[in-house]
């Protein structure tokens, strides 16, 4: 189901506008839909939940959607993206759960798609057939951007906030160029070797790429957790600057040549705030000094 006729969320009217020719995009380009959904059981996926005591794990879900829009090639399966997921309102006791951080489909940088929970957690087979060995493993960085504290999921290297540093030459990799993200990349039809690859996937809507979970305790104020995918943190055309996703045209496309420009489908975490975090706040509030009434003399 396409994500952008779900519940209310503060993306939809903007991604409503982009659809329908609201924002500058030429009007008959196709797009590439990076829908973001959370679950608290790991089988019903949602643009939006609460969490209201500790302890509870969000898992989260990308799934990617080709949208042609007076395309006159459809592609036949997906091919990469590179990209890196972020979680606003970052708490210092909120928790990145373990993951596939490195390697590749054939060494356990990838997992299967399980439902339930908990489930594995990291790029979906076989969409992880390159990536990161273990000196430079993805991790969650803990950084503020524009006052907002941020986890965002990248290499271990990649230190900088999306958009950021070098724009050209060999560091332009942090943070600039994409380059350093979560690479989501399935090998071409062509070139799956069937005795040690699995099977190349096809199909161009919702395709599952990767899977994470986050544990979010409760603080003293409520928050909203919205996860994320700033583009600027994706795949760069060099000839265009327009970050795209690539898609296969057919199994003798070795390349990914059909591209098309990324929007993104958030969702949204409601944190309330747990028994202790009231106790506590109350508490702050009863040494709070009142003010002495002044009695005036007659």
């Amino acid at each position: 189901m396409n994500t952008i006729h779900r519940l209310n969320h503060p993306l939809r009217a903007v991604l409503l506008a982009a659809i329908a020719g609201g924002v500058t995009h030429a009007v008959g380009q196709s797009r590439t839909l990076l829908d973001l959904t959370v679950s608290l059981d790991g089988i019903n996926w949602l643009n939006a939940v609460t969490v209201d005591r500790p302890g509870i794990t969000v898992q989260v879900r990308a799934s990617v959607t080709y949208q042609a829009n007076g395309s006159t090639q459809i592609p036949t399966a997906f091919s990469f993206l590179t990209w890196q997921p972020t979680a606003s309102n970052w708490a210092a006791q909120d928790e990145l759960l373990p993951f596939a951080d490195r390697g590749n489909n054939l060494n356990g940088g990838a997992v299967t798609d399980q439902p339930g929970m908990p489930a594995p957690y990291g790029r979906i087979i076989p969409f992880a057939s390159t990536g990161p060995t273990s000196s430079d493993p993805y991790r969650g960085h803990v950084q503020n951007a524009g006052g907002v504290n941020y986890l965002r999921i990248a290499r271990t290297s990649i230190t900088n906030w999306v958009g950021q540093g070098a724009t050209s030459g060999t560091t332009a990799s942090n943070n600039f160029n994409g380059a350093g993200g979560v690479a989501n990349v399935q090998k071409s039809a062509g070139n799956v070797n069937p005795t040690v690859d699995p099977p190349f996937q096809r199909g161009i809507t919702d395709i599952v790429i990767f899977k994470f979970a986050l544990r979010l305790e409760p603080t003293a104020l409520s928050r909203q957790v919205e996860i994320g995918a700033p583009t600027e943190g994706m795949s760069r055309n060099t000839a265009s600057g327009a970050r795209e996703a690539s898609w296969f045209s057919g199994d003798g496309d070795n390349s990914g040549t059909i591209k098309a420009q990324v929007i993104v489908d958030g969702a949204m975490i409601t944190v309330l705030p747990g028994p202790a975090s009231i106790a506590m706040l109350g508490l702050a509030f009863t040494f709070v000094p009142r003010r002495r009434r002044m009695m005036r003399k007659a």
